[in-house]
């Protein structure tokens, strides 16, 4: 038996045009020529290196599909316009033609022509659809899920702020040392070669009622909470070795921090 979970937090951006593919492998961290059902994840930055956006990442007949969370889709329009003004390329958010769903699977789903669908995990995966479908379980289950396995969405309060490293997406396959120069390339290179990230995603556990972009300290050392599900979440911070630290949320009450063991 599957269980259908409504992704309602996400929207689309579409990347069509005669140029879309060599245009986007110049401001995606992964390499659009390798994409794949189990091959999806990449992120858009800035000259910096931080994030603009991540997102999974489909072909279509058309060009690309990118899906990413709601608030950065116009957004990243705004950013990509910018360096569009050569190219064959129409950026457009169709959120409201393709909707996305969680399917949590126990059995294999079976998914209708025009629909796409992308590998999460061993026992998750996502459909894309132009098609509307009654959701049978709740977002947060799904939100809790991401978190246990290390996954975060850049929202608007996390934007530009955090290099993709920093999310793991070396890791979990969003992140091409080798695909050749890209926006924000040499600074994300930099930080893999020379082993000086400072900083990585920890999960979290807490009773306290905590939100994207808030505060978390430990001594002196302040962390930034990137996502959140059911009593856990991820929180950007220096990097710890210890199996177990206490931190404090915003109003003082404890939160404890356990290392993500994310391979390759």
């Amino acid at each position: 038996m599957n269980r259908i979970v409504n992704l309602s937090q996400f929207g689309f951006l579409a990347v069509n045009g005669p140029d879309a593919k060599k245009f986007l492998q110049g401001y995606t961290t992964c390499d659009v020529h390798k994409i794949s059902e189990n091959n999806n994840l990449g992120a858009i930055c800035n000259l910096k290196g931080r994030m603009v956006t991540n997102f999974r990442i489909a072909l279509l007949e058309e060009g690309l599909l990118l899906r990413m969370h709601k608030n950065r889709v116009k957004e990243t329009i705004n950013f990509l316009s910018t360096y569009i003004i050569f190219s064959k390329v129409e950026l457009k958010d169709v959120s409201y033609l393709w909707h996305c769903f969680g399917i949590i699977e126990e059995s294999a789903h079976i998914i209708n022509k025009g629909d796409i669908r992308l590998h999460v995990s061993d026992t998750r995966c996502e459909i894309w659809t132009k098609n509307k479908v009654r959701d049978s379980t709740s977002m947060i289950d799904w939100a809790t899920q991401d978190c246990a396995e290390g996954l975060a969405w850049i929202e608007t309060e996390t934007a530009e702020r955090f290099l993709p490293q920093m999310f793991y997406l070396d890791k979990l396959g969003g992140l091409d040392f080798k695909k050749g120069c890209y926006l924000g390339q040499e600074i994300i290179a930099r930080a893999e070669y020379l082993g000086n990230l400072k900083r990585r995603l920890h999960l979290f556990y807490s009773e306290s009622s905590l939100n994207v972009g808030d505060e978390i300290t430990i001594g002196n050392s302040k962390g930034n909470i990137v996502a959140t599900g059911a009593n856990i979440g991820l929180v950007i911070i220096a990097n710890i070795h210890e199996e177990k630290l206490l931190a404090r949320a915003p109003n003082g009450d404890p939160i404890e921090l356990t290392p993500l063991n994310i391979s390759a």
